[in-house]
């Protein structure tokens, strides 16, 4: 079996923006890289692209996921390796493109990275809404985890996101609950975890904290594994999880 064929490629998603998908991957991917698996964050977000601030690789920036697929470079340039790992990489999207790719163009791209980079794992980010990123990255991947906070518009989004998940093939899908406030739920401020699983019609995979030190964090292009203090403790193993999970561990 080469490296491509063992390689799992995961495309986060959501039909509503502001939700934090590149948030999940930036720090899953992290999270895979320090059990030891060889992981590639691919930014498909090309209208706004924010995995390059959340790394805090923006000033490392020379060629971007696009570059690869007009043919103007191999994937192996366009790729940066994250400082803090030797098992982490990451391709940024264009600041912004209006040319028309196809799934397959895509798929023989991130096969090309995972034979040149030994990759285990290959996670793509894309952006809110239903539009070609997510036909694209949906072309060239075999599962999908929905990020879902708490808003009832987000629990609306990432069931049409399901929907559509569906109709591109993309039949393997898991729930992310972002940004989980534990105190509003047991107040009944805030809907519980069952009532989110049961509107967007999705298995879950694992539960972020609501944490403001996360969002002050990857504003510097830290990542939640490099904050030691005890509140974000819990949203690093929230994280920890999901990525065992994504292993075929039980947690």
């Amino acid at each position: 079996m080469s490296a491509a064929d063992k390689c799992k490629i995961v495309l986060v998603t959501s039909c509503k923006g502001g939700v934090g998908k590149s948030t999940a991957v930036a720090n899953i991917a992290m999270s895979l890289a320090r059990r030891g698996k060889r992981v590639l964050a691919v930014d498909c977000d090309f209208s706004n692209r924010s995995l390059d601030l959340i790394f805090g690789c923006e000033n490392s920036v020379l060629y971007d996921i696009c570059d690869v697929l007009l043919g103007r470079v191999d994937i192996e340039r366009a790729v940066i390796r994250d400082e803090r790992s030797e098992n982490l990489f990451f391709c940024p999207a264009p600041l912004e493109t209006d040319e028309d790719f196809k799934p397959e163009a895509l798929k023989e791209a991130l096969d090309k990275a995972a034979e040149a980079l030994e990759l285990d794992f290959i996670l793509i980010d894309t952006p809110g809404g239903a539009g070609k990123p997510l036909e694209l990255a949906a072309g060239a991947a075999q599962s999908a985890l929905i990020v879902v906070s708490h808003q009832p518009t987000a629990a609306r989004a990432a069931e049409k996101s399901g929907i559509l998940l569906d109709r591109y093939g993309v039949e393997e899908q898991r729930l992310v609950i972002n940004s989980f406030d534990y105190d509003a739920v047991e107040s009944s401020k805030r809907t519980g975890v069952n009532e989110l699983i049961d509107r967007t019609g999705t298995q879950i995979i694992g539960i972020i904290p609501q944490e403001y030190e996360l969002s002050l964090a990857q504003e510097k292009g830290i990542l939640a594994y490099q904050v030691k203090t005890t509140n974000m403790k819990r949203v690093v193993k929230a994280f920890d999880n999901i990525a065992a999970r994504l292993c075929g561990e039980t947690v």
